[in-house]
């Protein structure tokens, strides 16, 4: 909410009536089940969303504050810079046209698609997947106290992750290293959902709710870039650097990233000195926070330490998979 308000854009969030989330709830590091309730915050409750319906939201709230858009174009090409871009845009249904920008901003997600294109390398730390399922929920069902709970679970081949979501459906995902899913056959329906059933609570979130939709896989792997900006260009976002899905700080860095390449982007063109240094700095530093809050989580698990997946985590302090 604080980054809502900074971007003006936090009532017309809240009219939104999103799924409330009173909490979190996880079985970590001992038997014993946690409860975060968010009354305890200072921040107050939190929110289920329907992530598309957000983002189509954002976009909505950029153009009201006078931003173009250009729905369905890809860039091809290379890009190169000569006092400013000059990048070819491609429309299935339209020719090829150029847009010419001083600067741009890589906001593509973990692809980097303008990152990539300019030969900037990521580094990839783990191997995180996250194979997912989304279910509907039971008739007359309503989420209430607990069930509208995010629930965290951790077993020997990884964690788990459960929440309800608006629309009357709900999620569960299974996140392990991508070689151990395929070694557990969890890539696939039945190995997915014999997994699920061996969980102590999160199966009985699903005992009576049937998959909306077949199983879905996609990568979850911490990464960054090894560069976050340079001359007339950024990174925000997952196209700078991607935390573990245990930290629940996606969004919450996606529109941060966006408040501090603002501020970098309005000194650039204010002539002022070191912005890109500045942006590139506060990046770094936010990302060896993370790398140390991602180590103090994962050794708080000691029951499954001989499993290959905590075994890895133990041992390795981020150990770099090219």
């Amino acid at each position: 909410m604080p980054l809502l308000q900074q971007l003006g854009i936090s009532e017309n969030f809240v009219a939104r009536c999103d799924l409330v989330a009173l909490g979190t709830r996880s079985i970590w590091g001992s038997e014993q089940i946690n409860e975060y309730p968010f009354w305890y915050s200072s921040y107050g409750h939190g929110w289920h969303i329907d992530r598309a319906s957000f983002d189509d939201w954002l976009v909505r709230q950029a153009e009201n504050a006078g931003a173009t858009t250009l729905f369905g174009v890809t860039v091809s090409g290379t890009p190169e810079y000569h006092h400013g871009w000059h990048l070819t845009a491609n429309h299935a249904t339209a020719p090829a046209f150029t847009i010419q920008s001083s600067l741009v901003v890589d906001a593509s997600g973990s692809s980097s698609s303008f990152c990539r294109r300019m030969g900037i390398r990521a580094d990839k730390l783990d191997q995180l997947t996250g194979s997912f399922c989304f279910f509907q929920a039971e008739a007359n069902d309503t989420v209430h106290g607990v069930d509208s709970f995010t629930l965290v679970e951790s077993t020997e081949i990884g964690w788990w992750y459960s929440a309800p979501l608006p629309q009357g459906l709900w999620v569960a995902a299974l996140m392990t290293d991508s070689d151990l899913a395929r070694d557990e056959n969890v890539f696939d329906e039945a190995g997915w959902s014999k997994a699920l059933a061996h969980t102590r609570l999160t199966r009985t979130r699903f005992d009576n709710k049937k998959p909306s939709m077949p199983l879905r896989v996609k990568p979850a792997r911490s990464q960054r870039q090894q560069q976050f900006c340079g001359q007339g260009w950024y990174a925000v976002g997952d196209a700078a650097s991607v935390f573990d899905p245990l930290s629940s700080l996606g969004i919450f860095k996606a529109l941060r990233h966006g408040l501090l390449v603002s501020y970098a982007i309005r000194d650039e063109l204010q002539d002022k000195p070191n912005a890109t240094q500045k942006y590139q700095w506060l990046l770094e530093s936010e990302f060896r926070r993370y790398q140390h809050m991602h180590q103090q989580y994962y050794q708080l698990e000691k029951r499954f330490m001989q499993a290959p997946f905590w075994l890895r985590r133990q041992r390795q302090e981020f150990a770099r998979h090219a």
